[in-house]
């Protein structure tokens, strides 16, 4: 009897071992740690209207084609730009470029590409680029730029402009052009 029990301790240890060979075998990995997904920071609007309000007065809409927002900064490239600014006296100031960008930071409105600004008493100003500074409501532009107004036109490199287009400052290949009709001095 004692080789049937020595037998049955063999079989049984065999058993013992297979199973637990088996259960290290067939063990599933561990699933391999996930990435951390971080969401996007920019957000993309098409056709998009912005306004903005003051003591519950609009002092500034803003149509863009398409716009991009930074979530973290703040900060808007935007293309196809329209943008009316209003003033307190009741007039306002119209702008359209082709892109441009707004930064939070420091509060410049930057655009560029066939850059029109049109003031409600008539003047108007183009250039290749603009700077608009919220803070100080000083107008900046660059690169081949034209104002008109009643009976004058005025080209130069560079114009810092300030209440509306009324008062300005040209400097580089500045000319000034006075009694000319609006089909002259272009």
């Amino acid at each position: 009897m004692e080789k049937k029990y020595k037998i049955l301790i063999v079989i049984g240890l065999g058993f013992f071992f297979g199973v637990v060979a088996w259960a290290i075998v067939t063990t599933p990995d561990a699933p391999p740690p996930s990435e951390k997904i971080e969401p996007p920071t920019k957000m993309i609007y098409e056709s998009n209207v912005i306004t903005e309000e003051k003591n519950g007065v609009k002092i500034m809409e803003l149509i863009s084609g398409k716009m991009l927002v930074d979530a973290i900064t703040q900060n808007v490239e935007i293309e196809d730009v329209k943008c009316k600014f209003y003033q307190e006296d009741g007039n306002f100031i119209e702008l359209t470029a082709k892109n441009g960008n707004y930064n939070k930071q420091n509060g410049i409105i930057h655009v560029e590409g066939d850059v029109k600004v049109t003031d409600s008493k008539g003047a108007t100003l183009f250039s290749g680029k603009l700077d608009w500074n919220n803070e100080t409501e000083i107008l900046t532009a660059t690169e081949n730029v034209k104002i008109s107004k009643e009976d004058m036109r005025a080209f130069g490199d560079y114009a810092e402009a300030t209440n509306g287009l009324r008062h300005f400052k040209l400097k580089g290949n500045a000319k000034v052009l006075r009694g000319v009709k609006e089909s002259e001095g272009n």
